[in-house]
């Protein structure tokens, strides 16, 4: 028997984003990357409910919250369990949240959208891990107000990170590479937008105490020190250049919802959450609304900078 030598053909053509690939080929790899994303989708659900109470993700493995059975794997495919058990546990049929398929479903799509942005590559994997973790981060604002530092440290982390890997694997010259001044743009971008947003929450806190005195409790500010923290991790991946734009995106859909969401008025009344903190009426976490706007410029903002800029005169 002979046995040929690997090719790398294979491995190369993968590789490929899918508008290069056959339709059949691409298809088969946008669906397989769903199915990887919507996985750690499930394990994101893990991440947002016990991060915030500081328990392990690992261990112990998911059970109800209700009648605390151990949840069987078959019951644990991705969205389809959910569908499968009609929203309810199979031992006590306690209703499961439609969250826990809208983030598997998010993870699928994060999965689908880096694969066909770079393929199955080094920077395929750094845009999957940036967009997952924001998804976290948000969930996690949206029930508590608060941004978990790890969750923070691991975004500044993996975009520090990646962007050196990316320097010294692929380099400079290579697609989807980045070079030594990349890297330096990303710290730049990391130092400049945390002490950016500080300073606005630091003068709007000023501004609203000295206009409106009441509107603020002695001891908050106009918003969480969080959000500052979350602009970090996005400028060590971003690189200075797209935060002007993340931080635009994210003020404009921050305020299509908050206009929407006081219209509303199902904002008001608010039970404490854990800690005792009761979210004043009408409040809006910001985090959510800075990873909707670091994703979208990661996705698409050279483009949009390319369009932008020259309306401006800036190109």
């Amino acid at each position: 028997m002979v046995v040929c030598p690997m090719s790398f053909e294979g491995l190369e053509l993968l590789a490929a984003p899918p508008r290069e690939l056959p339709t059949p080929l691409a298809v088969f790899v946008l669906i397989s990357a769903f199915g990887f994303g919507s996985l750690w989708g499930s394990f994101l659900n893990v991440v947002i409910a016990r991060v915030p109470k500081g328990i392990s993700v690992v261990t112990p493995r998911s059970r109800c919250p209700k009648c605390e059975n151990q949840i069987a794997a078959v019951d644990n495919v991705p969205i389809l369990s959910w569908i499968i058990l009609r929203a309810k546990c199979r031992h006590c049929q306690t209703p499961i949240s439609v969250r826990y398929p809208f983030v598997e479903l998010l993870g699928g799509v994060a999965g689908a959208a880096a694969v066909a942005r770079y393929g199955a590559t080094l920077p395929g994997l750094e845009l999957f891990v940036f967009m997952m973790v924001l998804i976290a981060i948000s969930f996690i604002d949206l029930d508590t107000f608060t941004v978990p530092t790890s969750l923070v440290v691991a975004l500044t982390a993996s975009g520090l990170g990646f962007g050196v890997l990316r320097w010294l694997v692929l380099g400079p010259e290579a697609q989807g590479g980045l070079g030594s001044g990349d890297v330096v743009d990303r710290l730049i971008g990391a130092a400049g937008a945390g002490i950016l947003l500080a300073s606005v929450v630091v003068i709007a806190t000023g501004i609203i105490r000295r206009v409106s005195p009441d509107r603020l409790p002695e001891g908050e500010t106009a918003m969480g020190w969080g959000d500052p923290l979350i602009l970090v991790g996005l400028g060590a991946s971003l690189g200075w250049q797209l935060i002007p734009l993340t931080l635009f995106l994210a003020s404009v859909a921050g305020s299509v919802v908050g206009i929407a969401a006081k219209a509303s008025g199902k904002l008001k009344d608010r039970p404490a959450l854990d800690d005792g903190w009761v979210p004043p009426d009408d409040a809006v976490p910001f985090g959510p609304f800075l990873a909707l706007g670091g994703i979208v410029a990661a996705c698409f903002g050279d483009a949009m900078l390319a369009r932008l800029l020259p309306l401006f005169g800036l190109s």
